[in-house]
């Protein structure tokens, strides 16, 4: 295998496939303290995909749309907020849900539930909302990359890990430092650091790698490489697990 990965911080991604098609998810750089690239520097773009309209995810998306007129993988309600409110070519739109699987420059992609939220506000203040997803995105054959987006645990994972064999997890195991106000009363992101682990058991994925982060260094993945350790002594853990800091280049 030679698929490429490079995390942007928070849940951001680049993925290289061996034929060099450059796929990005969620591309929160500008505002985002530790993003490797900028919207102009990426370089090349050939698919986006969003999970969900959050900021952390949502991110430059518009502007990546206008500068490299690729295609966009997204649900309903971040499809309106691209056309209506940022005026992007509908033609570049490719509108998904749950179970809706495409096939996008020859590059599988499954869309998944994610149990979250999905809203952006107008300009003029009203809600948008709709369903947040998670992606299963076959780079080459047999290796089948699991973004969850943000989600809480749900046995849905058993079965899409029986049905669609994800092979690599970008498991969000914390929440970011400073990402909400009022920080000091949450006391875990969308997955507690334990509950990733029993995600990534139920899915059989093969290879973790921690996601949702700004620094390598965070308590949050320390306290998750601390429930790594303890799984893997009891034997209840064999997937083999990956912290990197953003910008490096992960060689799946």
């Amino acid at each position: 295998m030679s698929t490429k990965l490079i995390f942007f911080g928070y849940a951001g991604y680049k993925i290289i496939t061996p034929d060099n098609k450059h796929i990005v998810i969620d591309p929160f750089l500008t505002g985002n303290p530790v993003a490797p690239f900028t919207p102009e520097s990426l370089g090349k773009v050939d698919l986006l995909l969003i999970t969900h309209n959050a900021y952390d995810h949502f991110g430059d998306a518009p502007e990546i749309l206008k500068r490299y007129n690729c295609p966009v993988v997204c649900a309903k309600d971040v499809a309106h907020r691209l056309t209506e409110i940022f005026k992007i070519d509908p033609d570049l739109i490719r509108v998904t849900i749950w179970g809706m699987a495409m096939e996008v420059l020859g590059i599988p992609v499954r869309p998944v539930a994610s149990v979250h939220w999905s809203f952006g506000v107008t300009p003029d203040g009203q809600l948008l909302s709709g369903p947040a997803m998670g992606f299963i995105v076959e780079p080459e054959p047999g290796l089948r990359i699991y973004h969850p987006g943000d989600t809480a645990i749900t046995q849905d994972m058993k079965l899409w890990g029986e049905l669609y064999k994800p092979t690599v997890g970008l498991m969000h195991v914390m929440l970011p430092e400073n990402s909400l106000p009022h920080m000091e009363c949450y006391k875990c992101g969308e997955l507690t650091e334990y509950e990733a682990i029993l995600a990534s058991q139920w899915l059989g994925i093969d290879h973790i790698v921690a996601s949702h982060y700004v620094s390598a260094d965070s308590e949050g993945i320390k306290s998750f490489l601390k429930e790594v350790d303890k799984a893997k002594s009891k034997g209840e853990l064999k997937a083999k697990v990956t912290v990197v800091n953003p910008g490096e280049i992960l060689e799946l």
